[in-house]
């Protein structure tokens, strides 16, 4: 069974001006992986990967939507893939969950230089800084880090239908989008359905719903 340690957490995510400019407004629905695939992976493109990943190391600000969008999109396609069950990335979630801040500011940094662009990990080093050190340099870029991933999803789905989901690259990215949205989908009935890409994932709780399209290959389970 899939599932998010972040999922698990009783948790409340303050949605503070971080996410308040999330207009919503949906100009994207198709992501077309083929075409992303061959850019990002093409050192003679204004998308190469490596180059979009320095943009977004540095200043994520100066990237354009259609820069950010083969950058969340095309990580599948990238060396930027680690396992599932990656000990940083436990650690992290773990101290975390513990209130051990200061640990997992160390296993989140760890982690984001295997996985710079994971939205889930961003956000919460970003909670992480300011409860910790809001005057540290990092609190200010991840928090623009995550705001620039988190609107490039919001922006490529409203989640109301499986042909609008908002598509994602983890399971853990369901959870963060579900939260910042104000669902528990802890509390939701989940059904999901195999795609050629990935999984539609669909949770619904009366006649409140939403779905997921996640772009998530099997390798990262093994």
């Amino acid at each position: 069974m899939r599932a998010t340690l972040f999922s698990g957490m009783h948790r409340k995510i303050y949605v503070t001006t971080i996410f308040s400019l999330f207009s919503f407004c949906i100009f994207g629905q198709n992501i077309n992986l083929d075409s992303i695939k061959i850019d990002v992976q093409n050192e003679n493109s204004k998308f190469y990967y490596e180059k979009l990943i320095y943009k977004f190391k540095f200043d994520p600000t100066s990237l354009s939507d259609e820069e950010v969008k083969n950058l969340y999109y095309g990580k599948k396609f990238s060396n930027y893939k680690p396992h599932f069950f990656d000990t940083d990335y436990l650690d992290f979630t773990k101290n975390f969950a513990q209130g051990n801040l200061k640990k997992a500011i160390i296993y989140g940094e760890k982690y984001l230089e295997k996985d710079p662009i994971n939205p889930e990990v961003l956000t919460y080093l970003e909670i992480a800084y300011r409860k910790k050190d809001k005057e540290a340099k990092n609190y200010y870029l991840y928090s623009l880090q995550s705001k620039t991933l988190l609107n490039c999803i919001m922006k490529n789905g409203d989640g109301k239908t499986k042909e609008t989901a908002f598509k994602v690259n983890s399971v853990g990215e369901e959870y963060l989008i579900a939260n910042i949205l104000g669902k528990n989908i802890r509390t939701f009935k989940r059904t999901s359905s195999m795609e050629k890409d990935g999984t539609i994932d669909g949770f619904s709780k009366g006649n409140e719903s939403i779905y997921f399209m996640v772009f998530e290959d099997i390798e990262n389970f093994k």
